[in-house]
């Protein structure tokens, strides 16, 4: 089964019965799925975003439908499996992560609660992510970095250019060397079920905050090289800062579309004072997921 098919078929049927009519060399290459509140489906497709009307053969119920508030809350409802209770750290972070490692973003009115922290009141729009089993391959300037201390390399690229795909790939190039390497993967999405079997010989701590799960795999696993995921806003950086310097390699991924884009955060600012980064790995963008465009040492 392509995972398209795999992802919208979360859905409850009012949306998954359209979106599976598509034709199938259309869905091998949907990237995304947007769903909102009262506006026409649109999908994006090879790294282009497009109304679901604009399809080619694109059935007549997908370009009919206009999601009502009351099926975007069964849509909602669906995706949580039936419990929205049990995912509210999830979607506190504004967020789902499905069985296959796919990912919905979440859109809506939040409200901040003292006590009970982030609350999702309203769902308004749902992003689904379909989650693909690719490989990535490493350029000779990249395999030569890691093949001697590259504390600390950041993937940066714009959303759905393969920044986890090449942090796949470079775990399991680390592993084929004998390193011992540890992933931190907080939201589930490294190796999703279809990729377990082929996952290589790494320990991996998923689930938990960053800061928290470095700290752990620093006492417990012994780590020689450490991937982790997104790299949050600066409080995280900080709390990340005294596991960089503990004789261990690190890689993690960021949000950019360009090497200005990224030296600009503030967080990449912070690490370069505290000499935390020695390379960024630029990616080529969603139209080429996995792609380097370049290696740039800093």
């Amino acid at each position: 089964m392509d995972e398209y098919f795999q992802a919208v078929g979360a859905l409850p049927a009012c949306f998954a019965r359209p979106l599976a009519d598509i034709a199938p060399e259309t869905a091998a290459q949907v990237h995304e799925v947007r769903l909102r509140t009262g506006c026409p489906l649109w999908l994006n497709v090879g790294g282009a975003l497009r109304p679901a009307g604009r399809l080619p053969g694109c059935p007549p119920a997908l370009a009919a439908l206009r999601p009502t508030r009351q099926q975007m809350e069964e849509a909602l409802y669906a995706l949580c499996g039936g419990s929205v209770p049990t995912h509210q750290t999830e979607l506190a972070e504004g967020y789902l992560t499905l069985p296959g490692g796919h990912r919905v973003g979440v859109g809506g009115r939040y409200l901040s609660h003292p006590r009970e922290g982030v609350v999702l009141q309203t769902v308004t729009s749902l992003n689904l992510r379909v989650a693909r089993a690719r490989q990535a391959v490493l350029p000779p300037r990249l395999t030569e970095l890691l093949q001697g201390r590259f504390t600390g390399l950041l993937v940066a690229g714009e959303p759905d250019s393969g920044k986890t795909t090449l942090l796949r790939g470079m775990a399991a190039y680390l592993a084929g060397l004998g390193r011992a390497v540890a992933v931190i993967d907080e939201r589930g999405e490294f190796w999703p079920e279809q990729l377990r079997a082929a996952r290589p010989p790494v320990d991996t701590i998923a689930g938990l905050p960053k800061a928290r799960a470095v700290q752990m795999a620093l006492r417990t696993l012994a780590p020689q090289a450490v991937l982790l995921d997104e790299l949050g806003g600066l409080e995280e950086v900080r709390g990340l800062e005294q596991g960089f310097f503990s004789g261990v390699d690190y890689a993690a991924s960021l949000h950019a579309a360009s090497l200005e884009e990224a030296l600009r955060r503030p967080q990449v600012a912070y690490m370069r004072e505290r000499r935390m980064v020695r390379a960024v790995v630029l990616l080529a963008g969603r139209q080429a997921p996995g792609q380097v465009a370049g290696v740039h040492l800093l």
